[in-house]
């Protein structure tokens, strides 16, 4: 897979890998359904940044691209109905980021982060506003920050 999490766990390295895909469920999902525009705006975008990103980040979304539709559809049914459930189990899942990220390089995981939150406000920006532009739902808002997410601390020189 990738140098940059090769010391994690098989658990851990899955966590990061789908991380992308949490934060978009957890997004597109927040105002309790899953629209068809929210579905395929994720899977455009994971396959943007396979091209977009710096280079420690192409690999991780070009692996994740290869089954992105599979996993999402998978991720989608089996997630709980409820809506507040379900955006706690998402929540909780990014937030074991917080353990995870300090054990990996530094610059890959501050890189991951600022990923993570440009996807959410991407995902959070598809479905709302004026023709669909640039607005974000009430209920988007309280998760679009990624507020369970801590931003990595960088010493290093």
């Amino acid at each position: 897979m990738l140098d940059y999490i090769k010391l994690l766990s098989e658990e851990e390295k899955q966590i990061v890998l789908l991380s992308p895909v949490y934060v978009s469920l957890l997004i597109a999902g927040a105002d309790g359904h899953f629209d068809s525009d929210e579905k395929k705006r994720i899977l455009e975008l994971i396959h943007i940044k396979t091209f977009s990103e710096r280079y420690e980040l192409t690999m991780l979304y070009t692996e994740l691209e290869t089954e992105a539709n599979l996993q999402l559809r998978n991720m989608i049914a089996s997630l709980p109905e409820d809506t507040q459930e379900r955006n706690q189990l998402l929540s909780d899942l990014i937030a074991r980021l917080n353990i995870i990220l300090p054990k990996m390089e530094p610059i890959f995981a501050i890189q991951l982060y600022d990923s993570l939150r440009q996807f959410a406000h991407y995902i959070a920006t598809a479905d709302g506003g004026w023709w669909g532009i640039s607005a974000i739902g009430a209920a988007e808002r309280e998760f679009v920050k990624l507020p369970m997410l801590d931003k990595p601390a960088f010493t290093g020189q």
